[in-house]
C-alpha cells in the first residue's frame, strides 16, 4: 500500500537538493579567512576585508563557517572558503546545510552523505547550536556564531515594511495658507543607475535589470553588459528589480537569480530571493560581476 504524502519529512528552507555523485563548487563568491590563535582574523568577501574577533580560535572558525552558511544559503548552492591559519592553508567548500568539506584539486566535493552540521555555542548565552541557526532559541539574539567586530545597525537595506523612525504628523495648516501660491509639484523621481560595466541609464518608475530582462509588470528592462557572463539571463532572464516606491524609497529585489544580490555595505548583506528590501539612494549592489549604485534623481518642473 503507497504511504501517504502528509507523512514525509519537510524540506529545511536553507536545504539543496540532493546531486548524485561529485559536485564542482563555483568559484563565485571568493570568500577568504585569516585566522589567529589569539582569536582574531579577517573575513574577506569579494575584495570587502571586515575584522573578526572571537573568544578562541576554535569559535572564530564557528563564527566563519556560519557567515559562509549564511551566504551559501542565500544563492542556494555550496560555497567555496579559502583558510588561512598558523599551521597552513586549506581549500573548503561549505554548504547551506552547515556541512563543511575539503575541495580536491578540481574544485569538486562528493555528496555530503553521513556528514554532520558544524555546531558552536551562542556569543551571548553559550547555547549550543548549529551554524544554521540565525537567531538563538535560547537568548534570543540574531546572528548567535557572529564574528565579525562591525555593527549590524548600520547604514543599509532593511525589508520593506520596516521603518527606521516613527512617521512624522503633517503640520497644520490654515485656510489662507491653501490659497497661497505653491512652488510647483516635483515630477515623479528619476532612478539613476550606475554600473561599472557600462554608461549610466536613466529610468523613470522602475526597473528589471538582467543580461537580457523582461519588462516584469510593466517594469523598465535595462539589459546590461556582464563581461564574465555572471548577472542572470536566466529565471525569466532577470537579476534583480528596482522599484521607486511613493515615497521615493529606493525597493530592491533579488529575482531568483543564479548569482545572488549583495549590498556593499558595512557590513556587506545578502538579499534573500523575492523579499524586498529598501536601500538608501546611493547603496552599491553586487550582482555577479556587475556592481549597480542606484540614485534617486528628482527633478522640479520650470
Amino acid at each position: 500500500m503507497a504511504r501517504s504524502r502528509r507523512g514525509r519529512r519537510k524540506r529545511p528552507v536553507n536545504e539543496t537538493r540532493p546531486v548524485p555523485g561529485p559536485q564542482r563548487v563555483a568559484d563565485w563568491p571568493k570568500i577568504t579567512a585569516k585566522l589567529n590563535l589569539d582569536g582574531s582574523g579577517t573575513i574577506t568577501v569579494n575584495g570587502s576585508e571586515r575584522p573578526c574577533a572571537a573568544a578562541s580560535v576554535e569559535e572564530l572558525r564557528t563564527g566563519i563557517t556560519a557567515r559562509c552558511v549564511a551566504i551559501a544559503t542565500g544563492i542556494r548552492r555550496p560555497v567555496r572558503l579559502t583558510v588561512t591559519e598558523p599551521s597552513g592553508t586549506w581549500q573548503l567548500a561549505v554548504r547551506p546545510e552547515g556541512v563543511v568539506q575539503l575541495l580536491d584539486d578540481a574544485g569538486m566535493i562528493p555528496p555530503a552523505d553521513g556528514l554532520t552540521v558544524d555546531e558552536g555555542r551562542c556569543r551571548h548565552c553559550r547555547r549550543l547550536q548549529s551554524v544554521t541557526e540565525t537567531r538563538c532559541a535560547q537568548c534570543g539574539i540574531a546572528e548567535p556564531h557572529r564574528v565579525e567586530l562591525a555593527p549590524l545597525t548600520c547604514a543599509g537595506p532593511a525589508p520593506l515594511g520596516i521603518d527606521s523612525e516613527p512617521e512624522q504628523s503633517p503640520p497644520a495648516v490654515d485656510d489662507l495658507a491653501l490659497t497661497r501660491l505653491c512652488p510647483p509639484v516635483p515630477d515623479r523621481p528619476t532612478l539613476r543607475l550606475h554600473f561599472n560595466t557600462q554608461e549610466t541609464v536613466d529610468v523613470t518608475g522602475n526597473a528589471a535589470i538582467g543580461r537580457n530582462p523582461s519588462s516584469i509588470d510593466g517594469r523598465h528592462p535595462v539589459s546590461v553588459a556582464s563581461p564574465g557572463r555572471m548577472l542572470s539571463r536566466t529565471h525569466a532572464r532577470t537579476h534583480a528589480l528596482l522599484d521607486l516606491d511613493e515615497a521615493g524609497h529606493i525597493v530592491v529585489t533579488d529575482h531568483h537569480s543564479g548569482n545572488g544580490v549583495e549590498t556593499l555595505t558595512d557590513p556587506p548583506m545578502w538579499l534573500i530571493p523575492f523579499q524586498p528590501y529598501v536601500i538608501q539612494s546611493g547603496t552599491t549592489l553586487r550582482m555577479g560581476d556587475v556592481e549597480c549604485t542606484p540614485e534617486v534623481v528628482c527633478d522640479t518642473p520650470t
